[in-house]
């Protein structure tokens, strides 16, 4: 197993790692839009937070070796499900193409930050040639 945490994303904010790399399996730790900078979340409602945490997701999967494109499930916290769901599948649309993968969406009390509308949380594979 190996235990990776990506440079370029934001620092962990706990005692936990960004990716851990498992065979051919990766798992994703769950991101909000933190911005790598300076770790708070981005200014701009839930699409500019969901394309925030897919981008860090995307630095994460790379540093495994891996892309969005292998992403073979994905757990999508909502603080408010009814009016971010749609916002937040169109967003993922822009970055990966079909077959998507198994998807679950929950409704959450809260996240870990302040002001976070959503957490992304993934599993991926590596791609047949690594």
């Amino acid at each position: 197993m190996e235990f990776i945490n990506a440079g370029d994303a934001p620092r962990p904010n706990g005692r936990y790692t960004h990716v851990v790399r498992n065979r051919s399996t990766i798992f994703v730790a769950g991101w909000m839009g933190d911005d790598p900078r300076t770790s708070k979340i981005v200014e701009g409602g839930i699409e500019k937070q969901t394309e925030r945490a897919i981008k860090n997701i995307e630095i994460c999967l790379k540093a495994a070796g891996t892309d969005l494109q292998h992403v073979v499930r994905r757990r999508l916290y909502f603080i408010d499900i009814q009016a971010h769901l749609r916002i937040v599948d169109s967003v993922w649309g822009r970055y990966v193409d079909e077959p998507y993968p198994v998807s679950t969406a929950i409704q959450v009390g809260g996240l870990a930050k302040e002001g976070a509308l959503i957490e992304i949380e993934v599993t991926a594979a590596l791609p047949p040639n690594r």
